[in-house]
């Protein structure tokens, strides 16, 4: 084997950096590292800038980042905004600080009359959404088994994730169970696995109480409505 391989999105040799495959503003302290040369410092640096600070701050991670404290890597916290007024992530799972909106809100939550606050568990950034999740699976991928990666087999899932065109489109799976979120037993319970669904190769990523599933070939056909049980499945169709 070569001693530095090709970038597996724009084929670029001669990087030997090592980046997390998972971003540390997502995975934390848990977050896997990639393999050497996998992806160009150039790409990487895409994907950080314009996929994944999108995605990220997007339904189901804004949320997720927020509940279980996962700073980003300059070691901010998420913020929010919402109808009581600023939240922000504290660093303990489960904990938030919020910034009341106005003096009666915060009486009001002072004595204990409001004591909820809603999210919008809506996905804001679909397109980024499902790009991150390519990338992970494809580095995943690209990790352990190299040739796969690099093989027409997984090439259009390669483009969605670096470079779409304009109308090209690729859709993913959202399960969510907020109540996991917030049982800190499990925070190192990350895991991105590959597995084979009817000879297609697809992407599992679990978190605490957040699980992603995206196929890593076009031929993929997504679920039909009504075929998986809302909300805590969701189909997300992302189009460039």
């Amino acid at each position: 084997m070569p001693p530095h391989l090709s970038c597996i999105f724009c084929h670029s040799s001669g990087s030997s950096s090592v980046a997390h495959i998972v971003p540390e503003s997502l995975g934390g302290k848990y977050s896997p590292i990639g393999r050497p040369g996998v992806t160009c410092d150039r790409c990487n640096q895409y994907f950080g800038q314009k996929v994944e600070s999108k995605a990220l701050q997007s339904f189901p991670f804004n949320g997720y980042r927020l509940l279980q404290g996962v700073p980003s890597k300059k070691r901010r916290f998420v913020r929010m905004d919402t109808k009581l007024g600023e939240v922000e992530a504290s660093g303990a799972s489960g904990i938030i600080h919020l910034e009341p909106r106005n003096n009666q809100l915060r009486n009001l939550v002072e004595r204990g009359r409001v004591c909820q606050f809603h999210l919008i568990a809506e996905v804001s950034e679909s397109l980024a959404v499902v790009r991150m999740l390519l990338k992970i699976g494809l580095e995943q991928i690209g990790k352990h088994f190299y040739d796969v990666a690099v093989s027409d087999r997984v090439g259009e899932a390669r483009a969605f994730a670096r470079r779409p065109g304009r109308g090209d489109n690729w859709w993913c799976i959202l399960c969510t169970e907020p109540s996991e979120i917030l049982d800190t037993t499990d925070k190192d319970q990350f895991a991105i696995e590959i597995t084979e669904h009817e000879g297609v190769l697809v992407s599992v990523m679990r978190l605490p109480g957040v699980t992603t599933i995206v196929p890593l070939e076009k031929r993929a056909l997504a679920p039909t409505p009504g075929s998986l049980p809302e909300p805590h499945y969701r189909v997300i169709r992302a189009t460039c």
